[in-house]
């Protein structure tokens, strides 16, 4: 909803070139597919949480992989 949407926004730094926000979108349509073809969920995570307990990861390309939804709602803003 409008409180995740605000914490990624937060967790986007200014930094980030049209490539970067590019390959932040072609990670999205991915998981998008994935579900399309399997007919499973598939979802966006962020491999360091962006609220994580102990560490805040960043809403940039390297630290987001496509997940079925059942994974990433296992993880629950865990880093191993």
């Amino acid at each position: 909803g409008r409180k995740r949407k605000e914490s990624v926004r937060k967790a986007t730094p200014d930094w980030l070139t049209e490539g970067h926000l590019s390959e932040i979108k072609s990670i999205y349509l991915q998981a998008k597919d994935c579900s399309l073809v399997t007919g499973e969920p598939y979802e966006v995570d962020h491999i360091v949480p962006i609220h994580g307990k102990n560490i805040c990861g960043l809403h940039v390309p390297w630290n987001l992989q496509v997940l079925p939804k059942y994974l990433n709602a296992s993880k629950s803003n865990h880093y191993e």
